[in-house]
């Protein structure tokens, strides 16, 4: 525990009024990742001038780069390649306050998911009831902020600190980016001592997460006038693989949340048999799953899940005569391994859980995130990791986005504690 003098002045040091006018203003700065599915989806090129703009002043040394795919081959992890890098930096500020003391690094996301069908203004920003609203206020900008606040709070402190700290504002963390940004950080910066990854909600400490499999299925039919005979609807084809989809949840024991299909795309016109339909979907794998993998085939990944999607669909096309034909194409966008904390990390959740006594009076549950988070790279190479959010819970990627301000203050305080 903090000396109480030491507690009050780092209590003291973090402006709330600073910390909700920022996250306000990365609201109302569009970061919409390009694959978000929006029709014209700005990038996280203006957060990242703002973001770098807020770290410089307050005297950091200031490195942006593109993502790397070269990272991933490294991270060993099968993720999309060659994605829109355009006005797409990561943004890296370092405090360097001297002597042999470890680095510290802290990470969050600028990208957001998509505001076409966001109820009402995505980017308002608007302060409501201790509220801040619109697209990102969740997932990321909150921790975002408080990382930021944390920075700013031991820069300006005047405290005798020694190393590193390290904040990172990285993107193509949604929308299929499998945290492309993160991944180049880790391969590109010195190795740090630990990792913090601000994202999620602030309702418990993750010391680690779930895995995720993304597939796409393309289904073939044959095109044709509707009112004629000798067409094949790609539709109708497409909904025969729903009993695999429902053998597979059976077999991984039909656990909500483990499978979802987020796509089914096909059809120009009621007057037309579609020849094609496209079915996405995502795959929340388990840390066995992984350890089933690296037993079989010497890499801990969801290659047995995959398999076990597979089998379920050739199952049912066996028994279709154009299947037979027109077999279901399957393509693996992603598959990135669930990952947990080992004893290394056990005195960083111990520091940020009495972190979290000092602000809050309590500790937070421990315990995994519910889907895949950016913490995965930097476990996967055994760094002590977790991660913590000022986020609200349930939130994120919601139609009506929102976070508390006093959340986003408490994440602050614990952070420049840590």
């Amino acid at each position: 525990m903090l000396p109480p003098a030491l507690s009050s002045r780092i209590d003291q040091a973090i402006d709330e009024a600073f910390l909700a006018d920022l996250c306000q203003r990365l609201i109302q700065t569009p970061t919409v990742n390009p694959y978000s599915g929006d029709a014209n989806p700005s990038g996280e090129g203006e957060g990242q001038k703002l973001i770098a703009a807020e770290f410089a002043a307050l005297g950091a040394a200031i490195e942006q780069f593109l993502c790397d795919d070269g990272a991933m081959d490294k991270q060993g992890v099968l993720a999309p390649k060659d994605r829109i890098n355009e006005d797409r930096p990561n943004v890296v500020a370092t405090f360097d306050f001297g002597g042999d003391g470890p680095t510290l690094l802290l990470d969050a996301h600028m990208d957001t998911v998509a505001v076409d069908t966001y109820d009402g203004d995505p980017f308002s920003g608007e302060l409501r009831d201790g509220f801040l609203h619109g697209r990102g206020a969740s997932d990321d900008k909150a921790s975002m902020t408080a990382m930021v606040g944390a920075a700013r709070v031991l820069a300006q402190s005047g405290l005798p600190l020694r190393g590193k700290l390290v904040c990172c504002s990285v993107v193509d963390e949604e929308c299929n980016g499998a945290g492309r940004g993160s991944a180049t950080c880790l391969h590109r910066l010195p190795r740090p001592d630990a990792v913090i990854v601000a994202d999620g909600d602030g309702a418990h400490i993750s010391n680690g997460c779930s895995g995720i499999l993304t597939a796409e299925i393309t289904v073939l039919g044959k095109a044709g006038h509707a009112a004629s005979a000798g067409s094949v609807n790609a539709i109708e084809q497409a909904v025969k693989l729903f009993p695999a989809f429902d053998r597979f949840r059976d077999l991984r024991g039909n656990v909500p949340g483990d499978f979802n299909l987020g796509v089914f795309q096909s059809g120009t016109h009621p007057a037309n048999v579609p020849n094609q339909a496209i079915l996405g979907m995502n795959i929340k794998t388990r840390p066995e799953d992984a350890a089933k993998a690296l037993e079989m085939y010497g890499k801990g990944n969801g290659r047995c899940v995959r398999e076990l999607l597979e089998r379920c669909i050739a199952e049912v096309a066996a028994q279709d005569a154009f299947f037979q034909e027109h077999p279901p194409r399957m393509e693996w966008i992603k598959d990135l391994p669930a990952t947990g904390c080992g004893d290394e990390s056990d005195w960083l959740i111990a520091a940020a859980n009495q972190g979290y006594v000092d602000v809050l009076g309590k500790e937070l549950p421990v315990q995994p995130l519910g889907g895949w988070g950016d913490l995965s790279h930097f476990q996967l190479q055994g760094i002590p990791t977790i991660g913590v959010g000022a986020g609200w819970a349930g939130a994120a990627h919601s139609a009506s986005e929102k976070v508390a301000v006093a959340d986003v203050v408490a994440c602050a305080r614990m952070l420049a504690r840590v």
